[in-house]
């Protein structure tokens, strides 16, 4: 990972994604990893599983609650990036 970026392998394809943030839920404490692929508008997201000291893999995120907490979490960073754009245009 170079840059806040990662390189997804997705039907022997890979695709280049930018990290927007990470989070770690308090309570299942399973750790995630919203990202946006390169050249795209596609945002997604990936349960992060570490599996060594320096490494690990990724899972696919498999309830709704588990989507519905990402979605409302993303929501408020692109709100966040909105403010501070208006910051910076004052």
């Amino acid at each position: 990972m170079e840059n806040n970026q990662i390189t997804i392998i997705h039907d022997d394809e890979e695709i280049l994604a930018d990290i927007l943030f990470t989070h770690i839920n308090e309570e299942t404490l399973k750790q995630y990893v919203v990202f946006q692929v390169v050249g795209s508008e596609e945002v997604s997201a990936a349960r992060y599983i570490q599996t060594s000291k320096d490494g690990g893999h990724f899972e696919d995120i498999e309830t709704d609650e588990e989507w519905e907490e990402l979605e409302n979490i993303l929501e408020e960073y692109f709100d966040s990036l909105d403010e501070d754009e208006q910051d910076t245009e004052e």
